[in-house]
Formats: structure tokens, C-alpha cells, sequence
């Protein structure tokens, strides 16, 4: 009884896990993260996406190599940014730049996390220097926040693939929740409960097949026995002359 027991729990588990999509990370986070990159929220980047407003939360990413470092950075900030704002960040990193071989590319339309973003690929470059570092900014607002995402590098696997490698790492941002698929689950239910009924009544008539049946005892009796035996040992023997 106890195996039937747990072997249903189990199933039940199975069925509802199943109607389930259960992020990597809780909350606000980089859902895909690089092999090799650890968690190291008390890292911050040198200049901000919005150094003018209020940080509510923040973590970050860390790959170190001997050919390179990479970050990545999360930001949340308690304002829900638009286009506008987003479009002044980038002029505003562009003033901010120190190095005169910084080049940045347009502001292009993303999807993140269901949402419409925004982002920005910006490189440091030169036919003296090559291909120096790579980052990749983007923003996504939501109806009370917008986390500010940046991915940096200057390691050669992100150089080689950028801007496309590092926007989709950036692009694997989610609030990590699990997420229900209550039809996929009812319906699952459903069938499991149509089975266990099936099984029990099955087991049920069994039973009553089993009941139904009139036992018939046989009773020894133990005179014939006497007798045949008596008789096997006349037979045995020799007749009388």
C-alpha cells in the first residue's frame, strides 16, 4: 500500500512539473550565463548606463583569464525608461568616452524577457590597436522599473563573436519565475485520475470474482481408505491352497 502510495505522489509530481517552466535563476537575472562566469555582486562598473538615477538593485557577472576579462552588469533601476531615455544614455556614454577609438553603433529594437527593449553595440577598435574591448547595452523597462543590462569584454571568444554572442547572453535576462501551464496540468490530472479509477475498478471486480467462488471442502474418509488398503494387501499376497 505504501509503495502504491508513493509511486502516485510521484506521478503526481511528474505531471505537475511537467506543466511547468521553472527559470534557472529566481528573479531579476541573466538567465544564461556564460560557462565559467561567477556571481560577484559587489563588482560595478566604472560608468554607469544612468549615473543619474537611483540604483534599487544591482549584481554582476565575472569571467577572468589570462587573455582577458569579461563583466557582465545588472542594474535596476525604480523608473520605467522609454526610447527617449534610452537614446539620451547613449549620447551621454558617447561624451563620457575616453578612449578616442571607441566606436558605437545605432540603437536597435530587442525583445527580452517577452518585452520591448532597446540596446547598443559599442567596440573599441583601431587599425593600430585591433580589436581592443566589446560591450553591448541594452535597456528593459517594465511597468515600475527597467534594468539596465551591459556586457563587456576583452576576452577573444567574445571579441571574435560580437556583437551577436554577447547581445544574446544579455538577451537570456528574465524576472525568473515559475511559470504554470494550468490546461497541460488539468488535463494531465485528468488522465492520471481516469487511470487510478480504471484500476480500482478492476481491482474491485476481481475481488468479487474471487468472493463469488463456493469452496468445496473434501472431506477423508477414512474407512474406504482402511479398506483399500486391507484390499492391496490381500492382492499382494499368495492364495491359499
Amino acid at each position: 500500500m505504501k509503495s502504491r502510495r508513493a509511486a502516485s505522489a510521484l506521478t503526481v509530481a511528474v505531471v505537475v512539473a511537467s506543466g511547468c517552466q521553472i527559470p534557472r535563476f529566481d528573479g531579476p537575472q541573466i538567465q544564461e550565463p556564460p560557462p565559467g562566469f561567477l556571481l560577484q555582486p559587489d563588482t560595478y562598473a566604472q560608468r554607469r548606463t544612468f549615473p543619474d538615477v537611483d540604483v534599487t538593485s544591482h549584481t554582476a557577472w565575472v569571467h577572468t583569464d589570462v587573455s582577458g576579462v569579461s563583466l557582465i552588469y545588472v542594474d535596476e533601476h525604480p523608473v520605467s525608461f522609454a526610447l527617449e531615455d534610452v537614446i539620451q544614455a547613449r549620447e551621454q556614454a558617447m561624451a563620457a568616452a575616453s578612449d578616442p577609438d571607441e566606436i558605437f553603433a545605432d540603437i536597435e529594437a530587442l525583445t527580452i524577457d517577452g518585452r520591448e527593449a532597446w540596446g547598443w553595440y559599442q567596440r573599441v577598435e583601431s587599425p593600430r590597436r585591433g580589436l581592443v574591448e566589446v560591450t553591448y547595452t541594452a535597456v528593459v523597462p517594465y511597468d515600475e522599473v527597467s534594468y539596465a543590462l551591459q556586457f563587456t569584454s576583452g576576452e577573444p571568444v567574445w571579441k571574435r563573436g560580437a556583437p551577436a554572442a554577447i547581445r544574446d547572453v544579455i538577451g537570456s535576462f528574465a524576472i525568473g519565475r515559475t511559470k504554470y501551464n494550468i490546461p497541460l496540468i488539468v488535463v494531465a490530472l485528468g488522465g492520471l485520475l481516469f487511470v487510478g479509477t480504471t484500476l480500482r475498478s478492476r481491482s474491485k471486480a476481481r475481488r468479487d470474482r474471487l468472493r463469488s467462488i463456493n469452496l468445496v471442502t473434501i472431506k477423508r474418509d477414512e474407512e474406504t481408505d482402511v479398506t483399500a488398503g486391507d484390499t492391496r494387501g490381500v492382492s499382494g499376497g499368495s492364495p491359499d491352497t
